[in-house]
């Protein structure tokens, strides 16, 4: 009997189990309003616009329009919806300006600046849109943001602009007008690509008909199969742009990196002992020392202005030059792998944060050695872009290490910081015409005689 109901009671809580399976709703797609529609078409026209912006000769300044329209475009449909602007949205609104609408007159990071002006629009949208992980913000989870932006949020809501454009309220479902005025619209759609085929052979068939159309024909050859090319590839890219501020602005699938699952990931990560950590910062910030002390006169013989005999400026210049960068670098990552797989945080440990204080000293006095023999180099023969760029990286690398001094002593957004730093970095070399300021420079300093 006893084993009669316990079989009873279990079978009673499957049974309510799978009632709750039935019961429970599957999240709801947004109600959808006539804004909603409009900006989806709007998104299909800015999609366009970037399809015909890769595809014109004309590409630094299309460039400049498509990012001022995709700022519009963004802005816009936030403000339609009520959502308010932080403070430093408008800092990387700055950015992207400074990125899209100066490419049209002058740039001198060509590829990279079109990259990184994609990344920064797609962290900017999620930003502005209130989507980041944590307190709306930069934070030390901005790598984690920038997927979210690039990959995680567009792609999981890639059907969107479609949903919203054959949604349709009870009223409008009872009629079939709009129905029928979207089938024509496809029937001409379709039309297009065969009437390229067909015109040109009924043409070639009849004097008198090839005289009747002979620039309608010549017209959709030439224009009209690279508009509808332009079309094809614009669907998947308006598909991507609206998925991004869609999901942004309803908070669909923005979710899907925790902040929680990332802080225990971090917790989890604690496993290296801090005295492996120690002997590791220990033994290299040895080799530095030892380093420094044995080329003590090499390596500093650039801020006395003094050339080695057996050197001339330009092997001074370059000899260990791009080495030293390297391994600004890798110290770099050295100090954020210590940060991270140590048991203990560097600033509750003492050995710990003298030793990376130690090594972010010594990576800074390496970096100086490097950027006084550069500096020595231009004195000598002036500035190029080429030599303007790998010392704005090493700046900037001087800055971060500053940052992790600080870090040692005081809790404050770090990554944040350097972040936004670098930010700033490369916008100005954005903003400012520097190729022809560096030419300037060169006949103003070659008609004085201090270059060669």
């Amino acid at each position: 009997m006893e084993q009669q109901n316990y079989e009873n009671g279990n079978q009673n809580q499957e049974n309510e189990v799978k009632l709750c399976q039935v019961i429970t709703p599957k999240p709801v797609f947004p109600a959808c309003e006539t804004m909603d529609k409009l900006f989806a078409v709007f998104y299909f026209l800015l999609g366009y616009g970037f399809i015909f912006t890769c595809s014109t000769w004309d590409f630094e300044g299309y460039l400049a329009i498509f990012t001022i329209c995709y700022v519009v475009a963004v802005l816009s449909y936030l403000s339609e919806k009520g959502v308010s602007f932080s403070k430093e949205s408008w800092f990387w609104l700055g950015a992207i300006l400074a990125m899209g609408v100066f490419y049209a007159f002058w740039s001198v990071w060509g590829i990279l600046q079109v990259l990184a002006l994609m990344m920064v629009a797609a962290y900017w949208t999620l930003l502005t849109a209130n989507r980041l992980l944590e307190k709306n913000r930069t934070s030390k989870w901005v790598f984690f943001d920038i997927w979210n932006a690039l990959a995680v949020v567009p792609f999981s809501n890639f059907s969107c602009q479609i949903r919203v454009l054959l949604s349709r309220k009870e009223e409008e479902e009872r009629t079939n007008t709009k129905g029928k005025m979207g089938a024509v619209f496809l029937g001409v759609v379709i039309a297009l690509p065969i009437l390229v085929i067909i015109l040109p052979l009924l043409s070639s068939a009849d004097a008198g008909f090839e005289h009747l159309v002979g620039n309608m024909v010549w017209y959709m050859g030439e224009h009209l199969m690279v508009t509808f090319t332009r079309i094809i590839f614009a669907i998947p890219v308006s598909l991507y742009l609206f998925g991004l501020v869609f999901g942004g602005i309803y908070g669909r699938n923005t979710d899907k990196i925790k902040v929680e699952e990332l802080v225990e990931t971090e917790k989890s990560m604690r496993k290296v002992p801090d005295v492996a950590i120690c002997t590791v910062l220990l033994i290299l910030n040895l080799v530095y020392v030892l380093f420094i002390g044995l080329q003590g006169s090499y390596l500093f013989s650039a801020f006395a202005k003094k050339l080695p005999a057996v050197f001339t400026y330009a092997e001074y210049a370059r000899r260990g030059f791009f080495e030293l960068c390297q391994i600004g670098v890798w110290n770099l990552i050295l100090l954020w792998c210590a940060g991270v797989f140590s048991q203990s945080e560097s600033r509750k440990h003492r050995g710990l944060r003298f030793l990376m204080m130690m090594l972010s000293v010594l990576t800074l006095l390496l970096l100086a050695t490097a950027i006084s023999k550069m500096g020595m180099y231009i004195s000598v023969y002036g500035l190029t872009v080429r030599r303007i760029l790998p010392l704005t990286f090493m700046i900037w690398m001087a800055i971060v290490f500053v940052a992790v001094m600080v870090r040692q002593k005081k809790e404050y957004a770090m990554i944040r910081f350097c972040v936004m730093a670098g930010a700033v970095l490369f916008c100005l070399l954005c903003v400012f015409p520097v190729e022809h300021w560096v030419e300037m420079y060169n006949v103003w300093a070659r008609m004085r005689g201090w270059i060669v």
